[in-house]
């Protein structure tokens, strides 16, 4: 179209534009054609399980009930790839890492839509699928623009555009905050002064305006974003397309300018180290793990950089930060069941080698901070899965060193491991520690104060000698080795729920790489906390007396808290673990049976805690319920909810749980199976492929988000980023030990034909977590297995055997994002009210049909 056209022309343009989208929507959506081989094999393995006879999915209400609408006979054209043979290998591959102990001889299998697979992302064939597919799925969703739309307004209208976040304080001369302009996509990031005469602290500094970095990207996502120590120059590392390979900028904050040192190809982290004039990062191997630390004296080309750091085993990755006193330079190497940590001395010139502080085991993790002349260490050692705290001299920091860390006589109950507490991060301040974790399954933070240095006295072999109170008098006089008596009192922070979510305040959600508590010698520590129906609200919270205020809460505009209302609810499941689930409705809108979304994860350890989504209120607002199953695989029951009962070998107990749950809810009354939808991100989503195979008839919907779902053919291959340090999570298909059990689950592998919900798979182009290709075989051999007339099916002619409703099953792919979808906040919202308007249409509360549905 050209950039100018006269009135007349400019008419004719939009008249001719209205007319062709009039025809189009009277018209069932023409499915991308894609040319087929004709040497194309089905894909079979010998050991998928056979078809189970499972109960005919209840009849749904008449609100939810779509009669399959008869389409003319071009609405068969197939939205398929085409089949091309393809030969995967379990077990030894020459010149190829397949893990300890793969198969030999290796197993055989095919693979007929390997082809998809671009590992440079520019093939023009397979680009040109994903684009049909795309416009496949628009033209299946376009009679919801309109609801789309709506929910879009609803939560842009909840937005205050125009705000500013938490200011706090960075350095003894700044606070900084972050602030977001109506219109702009990206933060802005600024700075006043702290403290001296009024109009200098009312002047205001922009630091990084994101806007102008994003100006000429599809894509913008900022790893890290690190003043230094003087305040005069910023560090900042930008990720350009979603494949999570940075270049780090440096800014000159007197000047305004951008400096010339440029690091490119960065695995996104960065630290100052010693006196300003270097900075620490890390570079990636071919296969997207993080392997090298590397120091740049700044001024000088990225090819001097002195390499710190190399991590061999394609187990470990490697990840560096500076203590919270900013002495030393801590560089973690870490694979999913063992940590080590070398340390730098920034305090000496030039900045000394990295020293081992502790020599990995299998099994151990370990987690320190310094705090005056003493490491602090999380340890799991000792067979203390959940983590306990132990302290060591600065300069004796090995394990045979380490004791537990005591309260000292007449503080109260001692601060002791227990096993329904699980320590997961450890940050020292001047005069505390701060522990964020879990107890009894929900989220947790504790507060530590510390004795003053001068008043622990601790003996060369790490022992407790002399301990001293407020007064000068000794109160541990014990030369045996025990616990030092470091603490002088200790508080479990309260909160108005605790089914919530709590944690370390960061400076903005559009800024989470940045901590809100920058200071060491802070007496304040700033804390979060949200839930499903509240908002977050940030609080102040003074550690010498324990009182919190209210310093920020984030606006939500036109939200009632009080017509909503959360809770949170125990499933027994089949072998009789009790899942809980964390629920949110509208009290005036919940029905019996009524319509409802749940979402799980269940992977890595990771908690998906209860937090507030402004995205979830439009649907709470038309009477969905929210819920979240906080299956085994997560830690929100601790370290043995997921090492010992959700990895491995048992595995499948995530996807048991998640289908026990969803049983429950519906014979319960909570949902039915046909107003039962589910969600589920990366793991998420792989939660959701497995539900789905396990029992597609509980469920009416499904929204997959960069699932990962191939996990058979991606865990085989070591040049898939990522995958090596994942065998500590799933186990190796390459292994005799684990191939079989990884096989059972896969949902690749367990399609099996019959009638299947709606499924909306989205992906990202750029994805190095999961791979584009992984939504887009799913999607395609999920068409395949449909017999009630997956939409474009060209075998059922607009509906499915014996005349069910035709089910979607789409695939969405963003061109310009990666794993964590898009950056620009704005967009961000739209696709969330895309999927939330798929979900809604597909459990009958759109209130929409497509035109040519209509006739």
């Amino acid at each position: 179209m050209p950039l100018a056209l006269g009135a007349a022309a400019l008419g004719r343009f939009f008249a001719t534009a209205r007319a062709r989208a009039a025809r189009a929507a009277a018209t069932p959506p023409t499915p991308p054609k894609v040319r087929r081989d004709p040497r194309a094999l089905r894909c079979s393995f010998s050991s998928l399980p056979r078809s189970s006879l499972r109960p005919a999915r209840p009849t749904p209400p008449s609100h939810a009930r779509r009669r399959p609408p008869t389409a003319p006979s071009h609405a068969r054209n197939r939205s398929q790839a085409k089949r091309v043979p393809h030969k995967v290998l379990f077990g030894a591959v020459d010149g190829e890492n397949r893990g300890t102990n793969p198969m030999r001889p290796p197993i055989e299998r095919d693979d007929d839509l390997f082809w998809l697979r671009d590992d440079d992302r520019k093939d023009p064939e397979i680009l040109r699928h994903l684009e049909d597919e795309n416009a496949h799925t628009e033209a299946h969703l376009a009679h919801l623009k309109p609801l789309t739309k709506r929910i879009y307004d609803e939560i842009v209208r909840s937005v205050q555009e125009s705000d500013d976040d938490l200011s706090f304080p960075w350095g003894e001369r700044f606070e900084y905050f972050v602030r977001t302009l109506k219109g702009k996509a990206y933060p802005i990031v600024c700075r006043r002064r702290r403290g001296g005469e009024e109009r200098e602290r009312e002047r205001e500094e922009v630091v990084l305006d994101v806007n102008e970095v994003a100006k000429t990207l599809k894509y913008c996502s900022l790893g890290a974003f690190k003043v230094n120590d003087a305040h005069d120059v910023l560090a900042y590392s930008v990720d350009a397309n979603g494949y999570e390979t940075y270049e780090i900028r440096f800014k000159d904050l007197n000047t305004g300018e951008h400096l010339p040192d440029v690091i490119r190809g960065a695995a996104g982290g960065v630290s100052w180290g010693h006196a300003d004039g270097e900075v620490y990062y890390s570079t990636q191997d071919e296969s997207h793990r993080s392997n090298k630390v590397w120091r740049h004296a700044m001024g000088t080309a990225q090819s001097e950089d002195d390499c710190v750091f190399v991590e061999d085993d394609e187990l470990f990755s490697v990840g560096f930060g500076r203590t919270s006193d900013g002495s030393h330079m801590l560089i973690e190497s870490e694979s999913q069941e063992t940590s080590e940590t070398r340390v730098v001395d920034l305090r000496s010139k030039p900045a000394g080698e990295a020293t081992l502080m502790q020599p990995r085991r299998l099994g151990h993790r370990y987690y320190p901070d310094r705090r005056g002349d003493r490491w602090f260490v999380l340890t799991n050692r000792d067979g203390r899965i959940n983590f306990d705290l132990a302290c060591a001299p600065l300069n004796a920091p090995g394990e045979e060193h380490w004791r537990a860390v005591g309260t000292h006589p007449g503080a109260g109950d001692a601060f002791e491991w227990r096993e329904g507490r699980t320590l997961e991060t450890v940050r020292a301040f001047r005069d505390f520690l701060v522990l964020e974790g879990r107890e009894d399954g929900f989220s947790a933070m504790w507060v530590l104060r510390l004795l003053p240095d001068d008043k622990i006295h601790q003996g060369e072999d790490g022992t407790s000698t002399d301990a001293r109170g407020e007064d000068g008098t000794s109160i541990d006089a014990s030369s045996a080795p025990g616990p030092v008596a470091a603490i002088a009192s200790w508080t479990k922070t309260e909160w108005p729920s605790e089914n919530c979510c709590v944690y370390a305040a960061v400076a903005s959600a559009s800024l989470p790489c940045v901590s809100a508590n920058q200071n060491f010698d802070a007496s304040r520590l700033f804390v979060a906390y949200q839930s499903l129906t509240t908002p977050k609200t940030v609080y102040a919270y003074d550690v010498a007396s324990g009182a919190r205020e209210v310093v920020m809460t984030t606006p939500v505009r036109g939200y009632d808290q009080n017509k909503y209302v959360t809770t949170r609810v125990e499933v027994s499941v089949r072998d009789g673990t009790r899942v809980p689930v964390s629920i949110a409705y509208r009290k005036d809108l919940r029905k019996k049976n009524g319509p409802m979304l749940l979402g799980g994860y269940g992977s890595y350890g990771v908690s998906n805690d209860p937090s507030f989504a402004r995205e979830d209120v439009p649907l709470m607002d038309r009477g969905v319920v929210i819920a979240i199953a906080h299956v085994r695989g997560g830690g929100e029951m601790g370290r043995y909810w997921y090492e010992k009962e959700g990895k491995y070998l048992k595995k499948k107990n995530t996807f048991h749980d998640f289908v026990d749950v969803a049983e429950h809810l519906v014979t319960t009354g909570w949902t039915s199976a046909a107003t039962l939808g589910i969600t589920g991100r990366s793991a998420g989503g792989l939660l959701v492929g497995a539900a789905l195979n396990m029992r597609p008839e509980l469920f009416r919907c499904a929204v997959a988000a960069v699932p990962f779902v191939d996990v058979m053919v991606s865990m085989c291959d070591s040049s898939i980023p990522l995958t090596t340090g994942e065998w500590e999570e799933w186990g190796n298909p390459n292994e005799e030990k684990y191939h079989a059990y990884m096989e059972s689950y896969s949902p690749m592998e367990n399609i099996r034909r019959g009638k299947k919900p709606e499924v909306l798979v989205t992906s990202g182009l750029f994805d190095p977590r999961v791979a584009y290709w992984e939504g887009a075989k799913y999607a395609a051999r999920m068409r395949d297995a449909a017999t009630n007339g997956a939409f474009g099916d060209g075998d059922c002619e607009g509906e499915g055997e014996g005349g069910e409703a035709p089910s979607r099953i789409l695939l969405k792919t963003d061109m310009d994002a990666g794993h964590f979808s898009a950056t620009d906040r704005y967009k961000r919202f739209k696709e969330r009210a895309y999927e939330h308007a798929f979900v809604l249409d597909s459990l009958g509360l759109s209130g929409a049909k497509p035109a040519w549905a209509k006739r």
